[in-house]
């Protein structure tokens, strides 16, 4: 079977499926604990037998052939056995050891339900950075179903978030959406604790841009993209009120440096593209960006248009030593963050 994205799988769930082994993975975190109950409940929709039924292995040392002979447990007055496996480290398995993983995958009985389930593995970048994941999922793809959640995109978002107003009494347009999306960023538990918060404060009325401002708390993203925005701009005053107010909340330096120098090679990846006369949707493709990531660069472009590559190529570098510095000195994140920033507003 092709790998599942979140809407096939809705479909599946939908059905009365006859799979029964599957691999969660993705990079939403909210979305595969979401789908992980889902397909808990169309496993055993009736709550009273899950004490016979339902078995976990969290994150222990449980051998994957005591996992398989559990398997082959009957069950206790229901159609199904569900048994949720959380995190286990499938991909420090060797080759060998993962062909060997097909037989007895195969063998599980039909009333069996096995669930390989990753709720805190982050899989971004997977397919480039880790090939031992790619043969994992490559495998129950053979056995199975696996399931990819990552990411919705922000049109995706923005029609959650419009239905969701109109669900709890107010509303929200399509634009003050995306910009609200802009703000949380990508994780949708975040974003939906946002929402609820906004749509309290709102109180029936219209949900409305200045609402979002003053109630929503940007992401470290968003925020260290605004210094980025002040620093192209030459605003330095603002660029170092965004940053103290980021220490004030104790956010941790490292996210810091690590968001400043994504906004800065965002910069260079759109630069040296327009300079080979490559548009944005080849970019994207190059460097392996969705497709919804686009406004990202248009984005970028309105506030780096200007600046020329050398100065790019040089705030890198300063962005480079900062983290490695922040990693091998006792030196305080407020000062060192200080001297990063002046040191980009003099580029």
């Amino acid at each position: 079977m092709a790998i599942l994205d979140e809407d096939g799988f809705a479909r599946l769930l939908k059905t009365p499926f006859t799979e029964h082994i599957f691999f969660i993975f993705g990079d939403d975190s909210y979305l595969k604990e979401v789908y992980a109950e889902r397909l808990m409940k169309a496993v055993l929709p009736d709550e009273t037998l899950k004490f016979f039924n339902f078995h976990v292995y969290e994150d222990d040392d449980t051998p994957l052939d005591d996992i398989f002979a559990d398997a082959d447990t009957p069950p206790v007055m229901a159609e199904k056995n569900c048994f949720l496996v959380k995190n286990y480290p499938l991909d420090s398995l060797g080759e060998k050891a993962l062909k060997a993983l097909e037989d007895p995958l195969k063998e599980v009985p039909d009333t069996s339900v096995l669930i390989f389930h990753y709720p805190t593995v982050d899989f971004t970048g997977m397919r480039r950075d880790y090939p031992k994941w790619a043969g994992v999922i490559e495998l129950f793809r053979r056995c199975g179903v696996a399931v990819e959640l990552s990411h919705r995109t922000p049109k995706k978002r923005a029609q959650m978030l419009v239905r969701g107003g109109a669900a709890r009494g107010t509303s929200i347009d399509a634009e003050t959406a995306l910009y609200m999306i802009d703000i949380c960023g990508d994780d949708l538990a975040t974003l939906l604790n946002e929402f609820n918060k906004l749509c309290s404060f709102a109180d029936g009325q219209p949900i409305t841009k200045e609402m979002v401002d003053e109630t929503v708390t940007k992401s470290v993203e968003a925020s260290v993209f605004d210094i980025s925005a002040m620093i192209f701009s030459g605003n330095a005053d603002r660029a170092f009120e965004i940053v103290y107010e980021l220490l004030r909340l104790k956010t941790p330096i490292q996210p810091i440096l690590g968001a400043l120098n994504q906004s800065y090679m965002t910069v260079y990846r759109y630069k040296a593209a327009k300079a080979a006369g490559r548009s944005i949707a080849e970019l994207l493709t190059d460097m392996g960006y969705k497709a919804d990531q686009g406004y990202v660069f248009q984005k970028i472009a309105a506030h780096a248009s200007g600046l020329p590559m050398d100065k790019i190529r040089r705030s890198l570098h300063i962005l480079m030593e900062a983290d490695v510095k922040s990693k091998s000195t006792a030196a305080s994140p407020y000062t060192l963050l200080t001297e990063v920033i002046a040191e980009l507003c003099a580029v």
